[in-house]
C-alpha cells in the first residue's frame, strides 16, 4: 500500500506540473537544503521524484521547527525515525547526532533505497536502514535517551499504546497523528502517556518563505507552489517527558 500511494502521488505531481517547477528549483540553487534545522543536508537525485522544494526551501513541515530547536539541543543514544521515507530527518538528524545510532523504518522500498542514497551522499554512517516497525521491536530495543519521530499513517495508536508507559517515559516522541485513518487516535495516545509525559498539539499552516531566500526563475505563483507541501490539514503531538 505504501509503495502504490507513493507512486500514485509522484504520477500526480508530473500531472499537476510541479516536478517541472522542482527541476527549475534545483537548476537555479543547487540540491543542498537552504534553511531550516537541516539546513546543508543534501538531496539526492531519486528524492527529486518527490515535491522537493519544501525540503529544498526548508519549508517541509516548518509548524515543526520550534519543537526542533528544543530536539536539537538534547543528547540521545538512539534516535528512532518510523516512516522515513527518503529520509530527510533520518539523515539529518544523523548530521546532528553523530554518536547516537539512528534506525530509520519505512514499508516503502523505494524509500529504502533513496535513504541509502541519502545516506552514501551525506557521508553518514551511523543509519540502519528497516522495513515494519513493531511494538515488540520497540520494546526490545527502547534505552533511557531516545527520541523518536512517527510518520505512521494510522499505525501510530498501535503501535504506542501497546507500549508500557513507564518503559517509554524518558523518551521524547513527536508523533503525526491520522485522525482520518484511526479516529480517535489522538486522545488515545494522550491519555496512553498523561502520566510520564507533557504533550503539545499543533496543526498545518501555509509555511512562509524564509527571507534570505531569492529566487530568480521562478514566478511569485510558482514560488509558493514549491514552498508549501500538497496535503490536507495535518496535526502533530509532541510528547515530552515530565
Amino acid at each position: 500500500m505504501a509503495s502504490r500511494a507513493r507512486a500514485q502521488s509522484q504520477r500526480l505531481l508530473k500531472q499537476w506540473g510541479v516536478s517541472g517547477i522542482n527541476r527549475r528549483l534545483l537548476d537555479e540553487v543547487g540540491n543542498i537544503v537552504l534553511s531550516g534545522p537541516f539546513k546543508g543536508l543534501k538531496l539526492t537525485p531519486a528524492t527529486w521524484n518527490e515535491h522537493i522544494g519544501p525540503y529544498l526551501l526548508g519549508t517541509y513541515e516548518m509548524e515543526l521547527h520550534p519543537w526542533w530547536d528544543f530536539v536539537l539541543q538534547q543528547q540521545y543514544d538512539l534516535i528512532i525515525d518510523v516512516g522515513a521515507k527518503f529520509g530527510y530527518y533520518a539523515v539529518g538528524l544523523a548530521l546532528k547526532f553523530p554518536a547516537a545510532e539512528i534506525v530509520a523504518f519505512d514499508t516503502d522500498w523505494w524509500a529504502r533505497n533513496v535513504m541509502r542514497e541519502m545516506v552514501r551522499a551525506n557521508g553518514v554512517s551511523n543509519v540502519s536502514i528497516r522495513g515494519f516497525c513493531s511494538p515488540e521491536w520497540l520494546k526490545r530495543h527502547i534505552r533511557a535517551r531516545t527520541f523518536i519521530i512517527s510518520d505512521c499513517e494510522g499505525f501510530e495508536g498501535r503501535l504506542f499504546s501497546a507500549m508500557n508507559q513507564r518503559q517509554l517515559a524518558p523518551t521524547t516522541m513527536l508523533i503525526e497523528l491520522h485522525e482520518e485513518l484511526a479516529p480517535g487516535v489522538t486522545a488515545q495516545i494522550e491519555s496512553h502517556f498523561a502520566e510520564t509525559h507533557s504533550s503539545s498539539k499543533i496543526g498545518s499552516r501555509s509555511p512562509s518563505l524564509p527571507a534570505d531566500i531569492r529566487i530568480a526563475s521562478l514566478t511569485k505563483e510558482e514560488i509558493y507552489r514549491a514552498s508549501n507541501e500538497i496535503r490536507p490539514y495535518q496535526e502533530w503531538l509532541f510528547l515530552r517527558p515530565l
